[in-house]
């Protein structure tokens, strides 16, 4: 849910439109058109070129020309790419949090894995939130702001094969038994341990994901979570128009008249 906020328009826009690409509203290869945009978000043209070119630079979308943003996919190497240097950091940051996390880092830690624990019943974009926020807990709780920024980057990529990974059959289970691992050695203050069971963890995901693109028909293309107990559906309403951002001014359009992308000719 979009509320007002005390920051700028842009960074709202960018979170916004950000959170709808990795949830998988805007789905890999969607067109990202600038009058929709503006009218989903109720924000300015030049608000949301502004924060196109964010998340351009994030990698999430790419700008096609004469075609506009488009929404980034994810290669088969390029995966394993993400998952490799994933394994390393997010492995750092267990090993670090074991070391380093206060008391309150462990218990929003601990809190966050309940709730991806029972959360099987919740809609795939909601387990996608779940995950990310748990690895923000762990990326915080590793005292490294380096490795957190990093970690952040490689996160937001790798959320988009997310629903190729949630969507195997009893791997939302595996997921929680592995992260169950990473968290019980973080509170036994065993960094080896919590080192390996990241590993393991990520590798393990790696491993579903690979099968997916060697294997579309594995779990491509499901909008539920599957686990041994339940198999739940996933709604989502793509025309859906979410709350508006903060109110703007009126303002005059760009010279670019296409009203549905961003102007492809950087000057």
């Amino acid at each position: 849910m979009i509320i007002r906020q005390a920051a700028p328009l842009r960074e709202q826009a960018v979170k916004a439109i950000r959170s709808h690409i990795l949830d998988g509203t805007y789905r890999a290869g969607t067109r990202l058109k600038e009058k929709d945009l503006c009218e989903r978000y109720e924000v300015s043209r030049t608000v949301i070129r502004e924060a196109l070119r964010q998340l351009e630079s994030e990698r999430l979308i790419r700008i096609e020309p004469n075609v506009g943003p488009v929404v980034s996919t994810v290669s088969r190497s390029e995966a394993r790419d993400l998952y490799e240097a994933r394994a390393a950091l997010e492995a750092t940051a267990a090993k670090f949090a074991a070391e380093r996390a206060t008391e309150e880092q462990l218990e929003r830690l601990v809190a966050t894995h309940d709730e991806i624990a029972t959360g099987g019943d919740l809609a795939l974009p909601a387990v996608i939130e779940l995950k990310n926020r748990f690895y923000e807990r762990l990326a915080e709780a590793s005292g490294n702001g380096v490795i957190a920024d990093l970690f952040d980057n490689v996160q937001a990529r790798i959320s988009q094969l997310r629903h190729l990974t949630l969507g195997s059959p009893g791997r939302h289970a595996r997921s929680v038994a592995e992260l169950g691992a990473v968290v019980d050695a973080i509170r036994r203050r065993d960094p080896e341990a919590a080192y390996a069971a990241s590993v393991l963890h990520v590798k393990a995901a790696e491993a579903v994901a690979l099968a997916a693109f060697d294997d579309p028909s594995h779990s491509a293309g499901r909008d539920h979570v599957e686990n041994d107990e339940l198999d739940v559906e996933v709604l989502v309403d793509t025309h859906a128009a979410p709350p508006p951002l903060a109110p703007v001014p009126a303002q005059a359009d760009h010279p670019y008249d296409g009203g549905e992308s961003v102007d492809t000719a950087r000057k």
